[in-house]
């Protein structure tokens, strides 16, 4: 008969021999698990792309959104520069057909004002009796007339050479017809007497006041013309 003779090799093989079993199974185990690690790797990889392409998706609908929400707002934005221009275009035109019409008008009244004034009755050089004579807003004249009327009641004054005579300043507009007038009576005719008349603030002074005034804010044309009796 043989007889086994044990060394310490064989004791080491002997243990590994005994050990084969359990290491198989773990090795076994782990194997198992590694399969299931990268089914669940497929998995989470399959899981991510798909994740990836739907985001992709999601991104590329939301940028096509955009980007027809930025070409509408581009077309609003011109829209509304061409309405804008448009009616700044149609106002330009009816400012300057205004203007047009308005300088066409002034043109009109011009011409009808010298035509107005063409027919104004043209004054004598020397109007007898007129001391005075102002033009209104529009021309007519209005004259400051100075009548003399002889009194042949009065009696004659000790020293005066001069007839007596009644004085009257008349303020007539040849325009809208106003009238004043100032008398003084029983005067000895001389040419201090009348400057006097005249110029005195409560006779003469007043009507050319009033004359003046007057004429400042009168605009009627001249009427035919008026002289007092």
């Amino acid at each position: 008969m043989f007889r086994i003779i044990s060394t310490a090799r064989l004791a080491e093989l002997d243990n590994l021999a005994s050990a084969f079993p359990m290491v198989r199974s773990k090795c076994d185990g782990l194997e198992k698990d590694l399969e299931k690690e990268q089914r669940r790797t497929t998995e989470l990889t399959a899981k991510a792309e798909q994740d990836t392409a739907r985001f992709r998706q999601e991104l590329a609908d939301v940028s096509q959104q955009a980007d027809a929400r930025v070409a509408e707002a581009r077309a609003s934005v011109q829209r509304a520069q061409q309405q804008a221009n448009a009616l700044i275009d149609g106002a330009t035109k009816r400012a300057n057909d205004i203007e047009r019409r308005a300088d066409a008008k002034v043109r009109e009244l011009n011409a009808q004002i010298e035509q107005l004034k063409a027919k104004l009755p043209h004054p004598t050089p020397n109007p007898e009796g007129v001391v005075a004579r102002y033009q209104n807003l529009v021309v007519a004249l209005i004259d400051l007339t100075l009548f003399t009327t002889e009194d042949t009641t009065a009696a004659p004054g000790y020293g005066y050479s001069s007839k007596c005579v009644d004085l009257k300043l008349v303020l007539l507009c040849s325009g809208c017809g106003y009238r004043e007038e100032e008398t003084r009576d029983s005067v000895y005719d001389s040419t201090e007497a009348r400057t006097n008349f005249l110029e005195n603030t409560y006779e003469g002074g007043k009507l050319k006041r009033w004359a003046q005034e007057h004429a400042e804010a009168c605009r009627a044309v001249a009427l035919p013309l008026q002289r007092a009796a």
